[in-house]
């Protein structure tokens, strides 16, 4: 029975990608100002979402970007002073990333004033598909964190 449950949700998968993507991240991603990218605006989300402060390596496997990306990333978001640099007293090496007022003054403008288009299609729905789409959405945040984060991750679980 799971084997086919695992099928059916596969298949399900697929199929919600693509519109996720043409109803809900091409339209975001266009909204984004200038300066910010997709990746920036989720890593910043991610941090976000785990408390605000971390070091590169703790973050590293929930945004799924190499090293040299990362670092790219985390250089222009200190230039915009969306994040800063926090170094350890004791160890140098250790360097905290920890999120800006600036940083959620922006989200929070972002998601109240530039997200509108959201805005328009969750109030073209009825009450009915709004209570299921919101019911799908606070499921999806419970699950989507633990889910595994890299592919070697999924294959040792499948072993």
């Amino acid at each position: 029975m799971k084997t086919e449950e695992i099928k059916e949700t596969q298949e399900k998968l697929l199929a919600l990608l693509p519109l996720w993507n043409y109803r809900i991240a091409k339209p975001f991603k266009q909204l984004l100002d200038e300066g910010i990218s997709l990746e920036m605006y989720y890593f910043l989300q991610t941090l976000r979402w785990l408390g605000g402060t971390m070091v590169m390596s703790e973050l590293a496997p929930y945004v799924q970007m190499q090293k040299q990306q990362m670092t790219k990333i985390v250089n222009r978001l200190v230039e915009l002073e969306f994040i800063k640099r926090i170094y350890d007293t004791t160890d140098r090496r250790m360097i905290k990333l920890q999120i800006t007022d600036k940083a959620l003054e922006y989200i929070d403008y972002f998601l109240k004033e530039d997200a509108g288009c959201f805005r328009q299609m969750l109030e073209g729905m009825n009450e009915t598909e709004l209570c299921d789409f919101k019911k799908a959405m606070d499921i999806l945040i419970r699950v989507l964190p633990e889910l595994p984060c890299d592919r070697k991750e999924t294959v040792r679980q499948e072993e």
